[in-house]
């Protein structure tokens, strides 16, 4: 029909889009009359099913939508009617019931990840202990070296945790430095994963009346990770586990030299 007696007739055109004199028109009775937007169909029927996949924002106040219709509509739905029946013959519920189990699953795995966590950090603190207890200067216990250096009236403990996470190194040296002679410096480091450093600094109360931050003492230890913390404590993390034992060695070093000239 002509352009005027289409929008005479309330067709909604589309934003952006240019029409010549003669316009096709779509209309679903009770729900839109619109400009033809490129759905070529003589009736709406012939779309048959029309199932909505996605829709996304791509630019202000417009938003993309794509959908499938026709025999691609019965195709997308004998896929998700196969996914839906190999999900409820594993879980081995009936389809009306899989979202409650999805539901109980993804609880049931969530407390067991917090119970791990919870695991983790006791080992950590438990393997943390073993230092407090030694009466020397070096300890060897497994895979780990430990520097505990008096520097005047300051203890300083140095150690690689192995494999700890994040989390669990975090807790290892609240320990520490709760459990030290106060005053007491702790810098603990682990590998977790391939391809990540995990890096803790813990330093008592009086440790930090010196002037010594955690957060600009871990900075440069950690180089390219970032970090970032309170006065007494700070993490960082990195991608180069095989420079873990030199930044140890480094944050032993500097630790040991900066209260040296603080408590002079």
């Amino acid at each position: 029909m002509a352009l005027t007696d289409a929008k005479n007739a309330g067709a909604i055109a589309m934003f952006g889009e240019k029409y010549g004199e003669e316009v096709r028109v779509v209309e679903v009775p009770g729900v839109s009359v619109e400009l033809c937007g490129g759905t070529h169909v003589s009736n709406t029927s012939e779309i048959r099913g029309f199932k909505i996949i996605s829709e996304q924002g791509i630019a202000s106040g417009v938003r993309r939508i794509e959908a499938v219709a026709g025999e691609a509509y019965i195709d997308y739905m004998n896929v998700r009617d196969s996914h839906m029946k190999h999900l409820c013959s594993t879980l081995k519920v009936k389809p009306e019931d899989l979202t409650t189990r999805v539901e109980c699953l993804m609880e049931d795995l969530r407390m067991a990840r917090n119970e791990i966590s919870a695991v983790r950090s006791k080992a950590a603190v438990y393997k943390a202990s073993n230092p407090c207890d030694q009466s020397f200067l070096y300890w060897n216990f497994h895979k780990h070296t430990v520097i505990i250096s008096s520097l005047a009236s300051y203890l300083v403990l140095v150690e690689n945790m192995d494999d700890l996470d994040a989390d669990s190194l975090k807790s290892a040296a609240e320990y520490l430095v709760d459990t030290l002679e106060d005053p007491a410096a702790v810098i603990l480091g682990s590998s977790p994963g391939e391809g990540k450093v995990s890096l803790v600094a813990a330093f008592s109360t009086e440790a930090v009346k010196l002037g010594i931050q955690a957060g600009k003492f871990i900075g440069p230890i950690a180089k390219l990770c970032g970090g970032g913390g309170v006065a007494n404590f700070a993490q960082a993390g990195g991608k180069k586990p095989e420079n873990l034992s030199d930044a140890l060695e480094k944050a032993k070093t500097d630790l040991v030299a900066v209260l040296s000239e603080k408590a002079i």
